[in-house]
């Protein structure tokens, strides 16, 4: 048994170490090298092994492999790629930022230090600073829109838009003994849950007191540390399991597909290949007069770009003035679109490139 047991490993070391030689193979070039996967198929049943099974492990490697030679690309096009070391994310561990942060480093394979921060304003200066390379702010969501706090934030601040994350996002109530659920008189949570959830909690708990938090994961620590039947948060379920609460109504939300849209700030900003798909978001103003903004759509329209949001933030100081803030699929680095920015520059105020980034496909 010891033997075959080594003889296993061996194999297992053999296949990782192919796979690796695979991968430099498929990424060498100018071009990515990925395999006909239906060409394998009869391969595989010669070899017994089931075609669906091959099917499914070689557009896994494809995946995986597209990623590496993405990856690439980008490094060759931006020295300081590879040196992101740190990154900010909104509260304690467990976090929906925090959650952001895991996946995107778990899609790119970065590693990087974790830095906790109190609220948006810090997680910036921290990118500002170079306290931290990175920071993940929640941008919109698919039941309470645009979050207009990070939007102020991004118009205010010398930092550039380099990648986005969309999160599933499942709310509970999360408390310290669910067979006390009646006394719950206390609510805890960030804003934006609470907002999120509003048809629950109306029906369910119309006469408990809110409690606004920094953060969903210090709603659930301060629910944990006063251990109390009273008390409850709205949170993740893997925020509740690190501090001990647990769930007693899950996914909650007023629309059960409910998404959060995360964007990934750094201090430059980051060139992407041609080839990729990216969404690029701009602000801009326009001068008070008729037919402003429709000029400004026109150039959109003009260009074939799609615009998936465009919403409007008024601007400090000047009543009635607006801000308008966009995101279209497009490359700056194409020609097309530096035609296309060159006239919205000229039929505008003001305009701000906030950043190009390549899109979560989820």
């Amino acid at each position: 048994m010891v033997r075959d047991m080594n003889n296993l490993e061996q194999i297992d070391s053999e296949i990782l170490a192919l796979l690796k030689k695979r991968e430099q193979i498929a990424v060498s070039g100018d071009q990515f090298l990925s395999c006909d996967i239906e060409s394998l198929l009869s391969s595989a049943q010669a070899n017994e092994l089931n075609p669906s099974f091959v099917k499914q492990l070689f557009r896994l490697i494809n995946r995986e492999t597209g990623l590496v030679y993405t990856q690439k690309l980008i490094a060759e096009k931006n020295p300081k790629w590879n040196s992101f070391k740190s990154a900010s994310f909104l509260g304690p561990v467990g976090t929906y930022s925090y959650q952001a942060l895991k996946k995107y480093c778990d899609s790119h394979n970065l590693h990087l230090d974790e830095i906790s921060c109190g609220n948006f304003r810090d997680q910036i200066n921290n990118v500002r600073q170079g306290i931290s390379d990175l920071a993940f702010l929640p941008i919109e969501n698919t039941s309470s829109g645009i979050i207009n706090d990070v939007i102020d934030l991004l118009n205010d601040h010398n930092v550039y838009v380099i990648g986005e994350v969309v999160l599933h996002i499942v709310h509970s109530i999360l408390v310290n003994r669910p067979e006390t659920a009646g006394r719950i008189k206390y609510i805890y949570s960030h804003p934006q849950p609470i907002v999120q959830c509003s048809n629950f909690l109306s029906v369910h708990y119309p006469d408990v007191s809110f409690k606004y938090c920094d953060s969903t994961a210090d709603a659930i620590k301060k629910v944990k540390e006063m251990n109390s039947d009273e008390a409850a948060a709205i949170g993740s379920d893997m925020g509740g399991s690190i501090f001990g609460l647990k769930p007693l109504i899950s996914n909650i939300a007023n629309q059960t597909c409910n998404y959060t849209r995360f964007i990934v700030i750094a201090k430059d900003p980051v060139k992407f290949p041609r080839e990729m798909t990216t969404k690029t978001s701009i602000s801009f103003t326009t001068d008070n007069k008729p037919g402003a903004l429709s000029d400004i759509l026109d150039i959109f329209r003009k260009y074939n770009y799609n615009m998936t949001k465009l919403t409007s933030r008024p601007i400090i100081g000047r009543p009635w003035e607006e801000q308008f803030y966009a995101d279209f699929i497009a490359n700056i680095e194409s020609a097309d679109a530096q035609k296309a920015l060159d006239e919205i520059s000229m039929n505008c105020r003001s305009l701000h490139i906030l950043g190009c980034y390549p899109m979560d496909s989820e």
